[in-house]
């Protein structure tokens, strides 16, 4: 998560010649949120808030509150951001799928008769072989 927020701070939310300070807050706001949900490990909620701070990437650009380079620095942070979630999502899903899968063959083998129990064929209750012996 470290390279998560690390990425997130070097967006270049700042303000500055290239945009107001207004435009720099809502960004920074926004770069924020995602850093705060990906350290509580809500990579599904920062997702969606990265959407939210690319929306508000483009509808800046398309406004003129920012310039076309400085959007696409964000763009391409954002771009790498995605990527990096995306990927963690993928393996918590993984590890998630092998936990499931290791508690049904657990569940399984809980199930089985161990081998050489012969409960049934020919015994009675004591280890005795029925009809003579």
């Amino acid at each position: 998560m470290a390279a998560v927020a690390l990425a997130l701070a070097l967006t270049g939310c700042s303000g500055g010649e290239s945009y107001s300070r207004d435009t720099a807050s809502t960004l920074q706001h926004a770069v924020l949120a995602v850093a705060q949900a990906a350290s509580t490990n809500d990579l599904a909620g920062a997702q969606a808030k990265l959407a939210d701070l690319e929306r508000m990437n483009d509808a800046a650009v398309r406004k003129g509150d920012i310039s076309r380079a400085r959007h696409d620095a964000v763009a391409a942070s954002i771009a790498t951001i995605r990527a990096d979630l995306s990927q963690l999502l993928d393996d918590a899903a993984n590890a998630r799928l092998q936990q499931q899968l290791q508690q049904l063959q657990q569940q399984q083998n809980q199930q089985q008769p161990a081998p050489g129990n012969d409960k049934g064929k020919g015994k009675d209750g004591k280890g005795a072989t029925k009809g003579g012996g």
